[in-house]
Order: C-alpha cells, then structure tokens, then sequence
C-alpha cells in the first residue's frame, strides 16, 4: 500500500438491545499490527460500562484520538486514528403481558406440587404466566394482605404423635411461597417466601428472565424460605415439622385470607425492588398487566369459590380423599292444584290441601337440619285470602297450618322446618280458620289464591 493510502472499515458488535460500531481509518506506513493492541482495552471497557448502564450520554458519537509513533519516529510513520463508537440503543420497552389461573377447588394436601418432604403440607394457589418479546429484569411481586411475619394462621385438627390426642384448635403457621421457573418449567426453581415486595429470583438486581413464557406458581405451605432456595425437597420449618394432620377434616383461616397482588420488572438489569413505590405507578419500571388490569395489589391470589371447607366452618380448605359434598335443599309441592269444599275449613276445621316436600341432597347419614320457610300469596294484603274467580265481589280470610302445628303460619314471616334428614321430607300444609258468617255476605262461585313459599338457608 502506497504511502498516504488510507484504509477504512467497520467492527460492529452487538450486547443485548444494543448495537456498537467501531470505525477505525488508517493511515500507512504501518508496520507492525499494534494499533488495535492500543485500541481494544479501550473498546472492551467502554462496552461493558454500557452494558452495565455505566454510560449516560446514549446515542452520541464517543471520538478518540491516538497518536502510535514508528521506530523511525518521522511525520511519515505518524498515525491517526479517529475512533467512533455509535450507540444504536433500542429505546422501545419490552412487551410483557400476563395472566392467572387460580386453582379451583383448593384441597390442603400432603406433599404439595413441587415440596415432595412428607412434613409439608399446603396447596398451590395459582399459577402466573408471563410472556414478553424480550428479556425482562428482576422480576418483583408486591403483594397486600399479608402481615409483616409472614404468617397466615389456619387451624385444624393436629398430634405430634399416635398416642397423643386431636388438638381440634391447633394453629398451623403458613407461608405464601413464590416458585419461579426462569428457565421454564421442569428446570431449576427459586423459591421465595412473599411480603410487601420480594424479588422473585435469587439476587435483589442483576437477575434477567429470556425464557418466554415465565412460570411462577403460588403455594400456601408450612415452610419458612423467607430468604431464598433453589431446593424444594426440604422439610417443613416452622411450628409443624414431624406434626400429624388429621385426615378427612377441615382447615380454616383463623383471619381473613385476601391477598392481592401485582408484578413488576425493572427498566435495567441493574436496579432492584427499590425502583418500585409503596404507592402508584414505577418510574424506573413497569407493572405487568394481569389479565389485563395494571397497577398495585390488582390480582386476588385466591378464587373464594375454591374454598373446600362446609359453608358452617368457615373459608379454607378439605384436607383428606372423601371431602364433603355440598348440602342442597329441594322444596316442592306435592300437588299444583288443588281444589276443596270450602265448609271444610270453617272456624277451627282444617282440610289439607297440599303436602310440602324437601330433598336433602348430600346430606350426612344422622345429622339433621333446618331451613327457613316463607309463606306469601298473590294479594296486596298482609293476611292469606280467597279472591273470587271472574267475578267481582270480597275475598274470603283464611289460616295456613304448617305440619301438625296448631298457630297458623305467620303471612310473610319465617316459619322454621326442623329434623330435616338426607332424601326426601314431608310435611301437610293445611287451611282452615274460614269464618261461615263472611262467607255468607259473598257472592256465590268459586274462589281461588296462589301461595308463594320462599326457602333460605339456617346455619345448620
């Protein structure tokens, strides 16, 4: 090459969303090859304080001058270089959307999902799936309804051994656990005990997820991992470790149980948590839309509906292989119609004119239970009457008698039905009480009403 010629060329290199290019012209006489030797500690440095967000000035021309003297030492053998790193910096931010499935119906179990020690027991909440084009960073949960210890306190039957009694009113500490696949599932987990706001993976920053779509479950279980694990295979530590629970029972929540919450990811791999406030939208972040809904404490760890437990028991969940089976209750009338003299229910004579029947579904072989009844009609009025059919002219009173009972049924009160047993129930719904001197001052001609009877549930 001639002197004076001057040679030009690209290095381009690409880390993450950004693209860096090295133009380097160079000027001859140049005999041995050190000019890139001087450059590349340079280059390689520069790199990595941008990728370590160290930088501030992104998207400007970077220049540099050196000056690499020849053995000769002449104007002649004098090179310069110009160096121009260009920073093409993708300024667009990752999409990231997400959806929950809580589980539906929760049963407290032995040895839950992925916690295989036989001294855990628990249930998986829900499953979260993240989806994004890119990578996301530190991945954050905040979450509401969960006290400062951790704790959620269910109480169940419990014995520390097979000579020891059934402590019915044992309280069982739990812990709402985070278990993240940031590899996908069947890979590597990290599992972490949740609070106010908890990185989802191992460090507090520098933590990145590439795989879409990104698992995270939620577990309500007996263990204290309010640090970090990678090991789900260890036994329960907290209040139960080596504690038998009781088969075919109920486990309730002392307190209410209604955690919500959201996640967030950080806008480089070098923040942490912090970025996100107690209150509002992160600057230095984003919150993932949930099922489409953004913002803090928005998604319900639990679908109520999932609960297990007898309605008498309170919220939580089944623990055993026969769990119960709701109680229905089926009222019916024998009979749509019915038609009778009406001298059959003068003064104190009762006819019955019906009979009502209640079907206890599920119920339990030797318990019994009870529903309320309210009886109405078609009238306006506040007491049960025969109204003439197609023609005009004054109603007839009457009394209702439910069963064997002699008081009349209350119009519009709640009257108990009791001693109600699983399969079918019956009892006779009777009239009576019509007085023969208000008859005589109606028209003659049939008179007819509807009656209305209107079931709800009594704490059984």
């Amino acid at each position: 090459m001639g002197s004076g010629a001057e040679v030009s060329r690209d290095i381009d290199y690409v880390e993450g969303r950004a693209l860096f290019r090295l133009h380097l012209w160079e000027g001859s006489p140049m005999k041995r090859p050190k000019l890139l030797l001087l450059i590349a500690p340079f280059f390689v440095t520069l790199l990595n304080d941008l990728t370590r967000g160290s930088v501030p000035s992104r998207g400007k021309a970077k220049q540099l001058r050196i000056s690499v003297i020849g053995p000769n030492a002449s104007r002649r053998t004098l090179v310069m270089v110009l160096l121009l790193t260009t920073i093409m910096v993708a300024l667009t931010a990752v999409n990231v959307t997400a959806t929950y499935t809580p589980e539906s119906p929760l049963y407290f179990q032995k040895s839950p999902g992925v916690f295989t020690h036989p001294t855990v027991y628990g249930t998986k909440l829900g499953r979260l799936t993240i989806v994004a084009d890119g990578p996301i960073y530190n991945p954050t949960i905040l979450i509401s309804g969960i006290d400062a210890s951790y704790n959620v306190v269910m109480i169940g039957p419990v014995r520390w051994s097979v000579e020891n009694p059934w402590n019915y009113n044992f309280e069982v500490n739990m812990n709402v656990l985070a278990v993240s696949y940031p590899n996908g599932l069947g890979g590597p987990l990290a599992i972490r005990a949740i609070k106010d706001k908890q990185p989802l993976l191992g460090a507090w920053s520098n933590e990145q997820v590439t795989t879409s779509p990104f698992y995270v479950d939620i577990y309500l279980v007996n263990c204290n991992d309010r640090g970090f694990t990678t090991n789900p295979h260890q036994e329960a530590n907290l209040n139960t470790t080596g504690v038998l629970f009781k088969s075919d029972s109920p486990f309730t929540f002392k307190y209410p149980f209604n955690p919500y919450y959201t996640v967030g990811v950080t806008d480089t791999i070098s923040q942490g948590p912090y970025v996100f406030p107690e209150t509002g939208n992160p600057t230095q972040g984003q919150f993932i839309p949930i099922d489409g809904v953004v913002g803090q404490a928005t998604t319900p760890v639990v679908d109520p509906s999932g609960y297990t437990t007898p309605e008498d028991e309170g919220d939580g969940f089944w623990f055993g292989d026969n769990p119960p089976q709701t109680v229905n209750f089926l009222f019916s009338f024998q009979y749509d119609t019915f038609t009778f003299d009406i001298t059959e229910a003068y003064g104190n004579d009762k006819k019955i004119i019906n009979v009502a029947q209640m079907n206890v579904q599920n119920g339990v072989s030797g318990t019994t239970y009870k529903q309320y009844l309210t009886f109405t009609d078609t009238g306006s009025a506040t007491t049960f009457q025969l109204k003439p059919d197609g023609v005009s002219g004054n109603h007839i009173d009457f009394n209702l008698y439910f069963g064997t009972s002699l008081i009349p049924i209350p119009y519009g009160q709640a009257i108990e039905w009791t001693g109600l047993v699983p399969n079918m129930n019956y009892k006779d719904l009777k009239i009576g009480g019509i007085q023969e001197l208000q008859v005589n001052q109606c028209v003659s001609g049939s008179y007819k009403d509807t009656i209305t009877v209107n079931i709800t549930a009594a704490d059984n």
